[in-house]
This record gives C-alpha cells, sequence and structure tokens, in this order.
C-alpha cells in the first residue's frame, strides 16, 4: 500500500499541458470590452513575459483580509483581550529584566535582544495571483480545465470504458460512453452539489422527475445512465489508481497559481478512510497551494518541508496548526527564510516556567518570541516588527478548516446514488474530493484573472460550471436527427441552451410536412415530347446501371428507361402508373393506353 501520493515531481510540472485537444468541447464567449476595474492593467503576452511570472498591477479581488489589518505601530502592544494577566504572589520578587527556563533547558529573557543571531525577515508583501493562462480566463470552465485537465479526463473514461467490456449482456445505458458524455456526468455531479446542499435531501432520482426536478438532468442523460456511470467509478477501492488523480491535481494547483505572503498548513478530515489530509492554504483567498494525503503518520519536518517547498526563501509568513508546530520547526522554516506564528500548549516542554508575570508578558529567545494567549502562548519566529502577530494569528489560523468547509459546502458527495451511499469506496470518495477542490481553486483563479468576475459567488460558479460541461451534449441530443428525444425535450433543451423554440418548431413542421407530402409531376414534364414514343421497359440483356457505375459499383440490371435506354436499377428508376402521376388518360400519346380488348 502507497503511504502517500504527493506530487513534488519538478519534470512534470515543467513538461505540464494545458487543455484543449477537443475540436469544440464547449462554446467560450469572451466579452467584447474588459470591465472598468481591469482595463488598467497591462495585460499578459507570451511574447514579452514569463508566464509564470506575472502579477497583475490592479486587481479588484476582495481579499479575506488586507495588509493593514495585520500591522501595528509598536513592536509590544499592552495586555488586552486574549492575554493573561497573571498576579505576583506575596513575597515573590520582581521578575523584570530577568530569564526565564523551559523543562526543555532553554532560556527565555524578558530583554529583547538587541543582536539577534539571524537577521529579521521583512513584512511579507506577496499578491496572490494567476500564472499563465490563468491570468485571463472568462469563463468557468476555462478555469476548471486548468485544474482537473484533459489527461484526467482520458483516464476516467478509460476506466469506465474498461469495465464496459468486461461485462455481458449489456443493456441500453450500460453502452461506452465518449469524453462529451463524460464532461456532461461531471456537470451534473456539480449540478447536484448545487441543488442538493441542504440539511435534508430527497432521493437523488427526484432531480430527474418533472415536478421536483430540473429540465438539465433529463435533458442530458437518464438517471439510469447517470448512475451507472458512478457505480463505474466506485469499482475500483485502490490507492494507486486514485493517487494519479490526486498528483494531478497538486501539479496543476501549484502551476498555475501565485500565492500571497500569508500561508497556513493545517491538518483536516479526510473523506477517504486511513487518510490523513495535510494542508498549505493561502490564507488571503482559501486557495490550496499544496496537500500531502497519507496513510500513515510521518515526522512533522519532513512533512511540512513537502508543503512549503515552493516557497523556500520568499520571506512569506506560514501559521501552523496544532499538529505541525513547534519551537524546532519554526526554527527550521526561519532557515529557509520563513517566518512562522503558532499556539504553544500550556504543558509544552519549551514554553518557560514562572511566565506571564505582572511585569512580564513578552519574553524573547534569539529570533523567537511568546506573547500570552489566554491560558497558552503565541510563538512568533522571524515575524516583522511591523505585525501584530496576534491580529495576524487570528486572520490565519482557521485557514485550512475554511478551505475545507467551504469546498465541501456544495459537494459533489451529494451526487452519489443511493445504492453507493453506505459503501466505502475509495476512489469515489477521493474523485469527490479532487472535482470539490477542483471547482473552487478554478472559483478562485477566475475571480482573480483580468477577465473574470471577482464578485462571483461559489454557487454562481458551480452552477456555470455544470452548464457549460453539460452543454455540448445538449447541443448533440438537439441536432442529431436520429435520436428518440422528444418534441418537448428537445423544446425544453433549446429553452436550456437559450435558443430560439420558433425555430425548432419550423423546422420539426417542415420535417413532417416533407416526410407526409406526395410527389407531384408536372404536366409538361410528364407528357412525352412529340415524335417521341416509349420502349419495352426490360432489354435483352443485364447491363451495368449507368447511375451506379459513376459510384463505383458493380449493380447490373435488366430494367432500363423506356425512352432513353439506359439501364437503371431499381434504385435509380422510377416506375409509376399514370393514374399516381396524375395525368387524365387523354393527355397520354397514342399507344401508351392499352385496349380494352388486348386483356
Amino acid at each position: 500500500m502507497e503511504e502517500e501520493f504527493l506530487a513534488l515531481d519538478e519534470e512534470l510540472l515543467a513538461n505540464i499541458k494545458s487543455s484543449g485537444d477537443e475540436e469544440s468541447d464547449v462554446e467560450m464567449q469572451e466579452p467584447e470590452q474588459l470591465p472598468a476595474a481591469a482595463v488598467a492593467p497591462l495585460k499578459w503576452s507570451a511574447e514579452d513575459s514569463d508566464p509564470l511570472q506575472v502579477t497583475a498591477a490592479a486587481d479588484p479581488f476582495r481579499w479575506r483580509f488586507e495588509e493593514s489589518d495585520v500591522l501595528t505601530i509598536e513592536d509590544q502592544k499592552p495586555a488586552g483581550t486574549g492575554r493573561t494577566a497573571v498576579k505576583r504572589g506575596r513575597g515573590r520578587p520582581s521578575t523584570k529584566n530577568c530569564s526565564f527556563k523551559s523543562p526543555s533547558g532553554l532560556k527565555w529573557s524578558a530583554d529583547r535582544p538587541t543582536m539577534p543571531p539571524m537577521e529579521q525577515l521583512p513584512l511579507p508583501g506577496h499578491v496572490a495571483f494567476g500564472k499563465g493562462p490563468a491570468v485571463t480566463v472568462t469563463n468557468a470552465v476555462e478555469s476548471w480545465i486548468l485544474m482537473f485537465d484533459d489527461e484526467m479526463l482520458r483516464f476516467l473514461l478509460r476506466h469506465i470504458n474498461e469495465k464496459l467490456r468486461k461485462q455481458t449482456g449489456q443493456s441500453l445505458h450500460q453502452r461506452p460512453l465518449d469524453v462529451v458524455e463524460l464532461r456532461s456526468f461531471l456537470g451534473l455531479t456539480y449540478l447536484c452539489g448545487v441543488f442538493r446542499n441542504g440539511t435534508y435531501n430527497g432521493p437523488l432520482e427526484e432531480l430527474w422527475t418533472v415536478e421536483l426536478g430540473n429540465a438539465i438532468f433529463r435533458g442530458t442523460m437518464t438517471f439510469q445512465r447517470f448512475q451507472y456511470i458512478s457505480e463505474s467509478l466506485s469499482e475500483v477501492n485502490s490507492w494507486s489508481e486514485a493517487k494519479r488523480l490526486w498528483h494531478k491535481l497538486i501539479i496543476n494547483s501549484r502551476t498555475y497559481y501565485g500565492c500571497s505572503g500569508w500561508l497556513a498548513v493545517d491538518e483536516v478530515p479526510c473523506c477517504v478512510a486511513n487518510a490523513r489530509l495535510a494542508l498549505c492554504c493561502d490564507a488571503k483567498t482559501l486557495y490550496m497551494a499544496n496537500a500531502s494525503a497519507t496513510t500513515q503518520r510521518q515526522s512533522i519536518n519532513k512533512e511540512v518541508k513537502k508543503l512549503i517547498c515552493d516557497y523556500k526563501t520568499t520571506a512569506r509568513n506560514v501559521t501552523l496548526g496544532p499538529n505541525y508546530f513547534s519551537l524546532s520547526q519554526c526554527q527550521e522554516l526561519l532557515e529557509s527564510q520563513l517566518s512562522s506564528i503558532g499556539v504553544m500548549e500550556a504543558t509544552a516542554a519549551d514554553r518557560p516556567k514562572l511566565w506571564p508575570t505582572p511585569d512580564t508578558h513578552i519574553v524573547y529567545h534569539k529570533s523567537s518570541k511568546l506573547i500570552p494567549y489566554y491560558n497558552k502562548a503565541l510563538l512568533c519566529c522571524g515575524v516583522s516588527p511591523e505585525v501584530d502577530p496576534t491580529q495576524a494569528f487570528l486572520l490565519t489560523y482557521q485557514t485550512c478548516q475554511q478551505f475545507n468547509e467551504q469546498s465541501q459546502r456544495y459537494s459533489t458527495k451529494f451526487a452519489t446514488p443511493a445504492t453507493q451511499e453506505k459503501k466505502a469506496h475509495t476512489f469515489l470518495n477521493l474523485l469527490h474530493l479532487v472535482l470539490n477542490t477542483a471547482a473552487f481553486n478554478a472559483w478562485v483563479l477566475l475571480r482573480l484573472s483580468l477577465k473574470g468576475d471577482a464578485k462571483m459567488e461559489q454557487r454562481d460558479f458551480q452552477r456555470q460550471l455544470g452548464l457549460f460541461l453539460s452543454q455540448q451534449r445538449l447541443q448533440r441530443r438537439l441536432k442529431r436527427r436520429c435520436t428518440t428525444t422528444t418534441l418537448g425535450m428537445r423544446l425544453q433543451i433549446c429553452e436550456i441552451l437559450g435558443q430560439s423554440t420558433q425555430r425548432l418548431l419550423n423546422e420539426v413542421k417542415l420535417e413532417a410536412k416533407k416526410a407526409q407530402s406526395v410527389g407531384v409531376i408536372n404536366l409538361t414534364q410528364a407528357a412525352l415530347p412529340q415524335g417521341v414514343s416509349l420502349s419495352h421497359r426490360y432489354g435483352d440483356k443485364h447491363r451495368r446501371c449507368k447511375s451506379c457505375s459513376k459510384e463505383k459499383r458493380e449493380t447490373k440490371a435488366r430494367t432500363r428507361c423506356q425512352q432513353c435506354l439506359a439501364h437503371r436499377c431499381g434504385n435509380h428508376l422510377i416506375s409509376r402508373c399514370y393514374e399516381c402521376i396524375g395525368l387524365q388518360a387523354a393527355q397520354l400519346p397514342e399507344g401508351n393506353l392499352p385496349n380494352a380488348g388486348d386483356n
């Protein structure tokens, strides 16, 4: 069993390919003119700039907090909310300007070091931005394809069709599917998360009903077909298979996004059984920049190094969760030129004894300092003096938990059929995690884009994504003449796609009229020219049909045209009586109307 699947292969990052090998996946529409807020920044050009180092000059994105929210004029603020004031006992001497010793043997001083052994890091000033194609994405599906690319789609497609080949006695809804239908399945999966995220949800098949459902579900595919695809994806319970999708998502997430100066590392609940999920998220956007999913616990130092490997020597700040926090870990981050903030428990071995006191609220050890925080202590290592550590911690310490909750708000797990809900499916559960993360990260990228809508809500983004992914299959069902789709369903598809229903009605009317009409020959064309007589219908020998010979076919026939005597097969010879043609007996030339005495 694989202990871990974390994508850190730099060669794969260099060889990453963008989506777009389909001929007409989804119709993309770009606005004719950029909004006013996006006109000022310079557009990205592949000729004169590096696509991995592009930053927007002005971004209307609404950050979770601004830089001014974490700044302070004074390095040491007076005791206030969240800081414990400890009374000094009677007769106890003052500990001002003294040192405190921790159980581990560390000495903490009440005086700030005059010459710290390591250089103080500057204020984190990085701005979050999209990289490469993410700079100019215009809609939900363009942004989503950067996260969930064609390689991942083809992997799912092969998995479903391979399972289908092994089955015997296939029914109608068990036919092979192509990439267009797979996209539509994923689109409906996202829409299920939008429509079924309530506390109490009815059966999944309600979405396909006329009374309680939505037309896009009925117009895209049947419920039996949707259920079959879900069951096909749940057949594999292998970490090795699920690992491929996860690796690709991590690579794409790291490739198309540049983090701000405030990061957070923490562990969150994992939907896959027996797995631990550690995240590295951007505290200002909640974007998941890196992640690690493991089946066994590893050393803290090794796991944190993997999560922040892209940000060494960048002077960013990292807020560490309780499972990854230690003084030694903070010092290692400082060696990589990363400042850090975390909470030290009251029982920690590095916490000084007999502290805090009424005279001493902050103690120092090299480039680290401890600040009283309720009954615990807030440890800051390498943090700039311009930053208020308490305020910075309050704004960043719940980042990973907030990402996990918000990405699961419209979870694709709501699309799981009732037959699969109570079963533990490793592959299907991880697929839901990948789809949710891809949609959330794509939502952030679209709002950061120069051509995106910075005010778009998460629900609107996921709804637009589901509609876009289903659009091509709806177009196919609407235009395909041999389909069994009823006229009522085709009218609903027109309404979903925003097309004219009157045009469809006119086309159907013409088709019906053409199918039910009887051909009529003009009398001037039906009448034989003067001096022309008709010969016998059958020739002496079988000869090649003149029309078939032009198509390089070897059809031979004895029948021939009674006027020009050219041989014609049954496919190219029209034989109709004069009553069906519409001619009167008096209109026929002499000799063409048999006499009654001949019978």
